[in-house]
């Protein structure tokens, strides 16, 4: 399984809920290829295995919990705008390749 890791600083919005701590300015969202399975977005940005949570969050924040049917490459969202977390849907203005 090939990861793109993607350092994320820590932003704090009032707007910002679900994703709390999500990188507004990255710019752009997190490309990776995943195998079929359950995974879960890190939304406090304390995970040492970041895009992904590891257990080290406390308080309230709780990662996003998602499923692949099938192997397949995603585009997760960084900035914390998107309807459809935690995948990217457009909505901060970036072009996703079409694959």
């Amino acid at each position: 399984m090939i990861y793109l890791l993607l350092l994320l600083r820590i932003k704090k919005t009032a707007k910002d809920t679900e994703m709390s701590r999500i990188n507004t300015d990255a710019e752009m969202p997190i490309a990776i290829t995943l195998e079929a399975g359950t995974y879960y977005r890190c939304t406090c940005g304390s995970s040492k295995n970041l895009p992904f949570c590891d257990g080290s969050h406390s308080g309230t924040e709780r990662p996003i919990r998602f499923e692949l049917e099938k192997r397949r490459k995603v585009y997760l969202c960084s900035c914390g705008k998107t309807v459809d977390q935690p995948f990217c849907d457009q909505t901060c203005g970036v072009k996703l390749p079409q694959d």
